[in-house]
């Protein structure tokens, strides 16, 4: 079992994940038991500016996660003209 899978969007850019941090959505989690799980790559009806976004989320929620409760985390930066469309991929992956 490889510790990382690939999330591919629908334009074609790759994003190398950490599999731990990848499984914070439960959508991708879900996968797991499927053909993606198998191949570790896993296809997405997205952008790439989209998905890079989500995938620097991952990694900020991961980052902080244990610091939820102290108050001491940065604020995370979403592109404005990004914003509407983020959400509603963010909401479908369940993050």
């Amino acid at each position: 079992m490889s510790e990382y899978v690939t999330l591919v969007s629908s334009d074609n850019y790759k994003f190398v994940v950490l599999k731990e941090v990848a499984l914070i959505s439960s959508v991708l989690r879900n996968t797991q038991g499927f053909e993606e799980g198998k191949t570790g790559k896993i296809n997405l009806e997205m952008d790439g500016d989209i998905l890079e976004c989500i995938v620097e989320y991952l990694y900020y929620h991961y980052k902080y996660k244990d610091q939820a409760e102290l108050g001491n985390i940065p604020e995370f930066n979403i592109p404005t003209h990004l914003a509407l469309e983020l959400l509603v991929k963010a909401d479908f992956l369940d993050i």
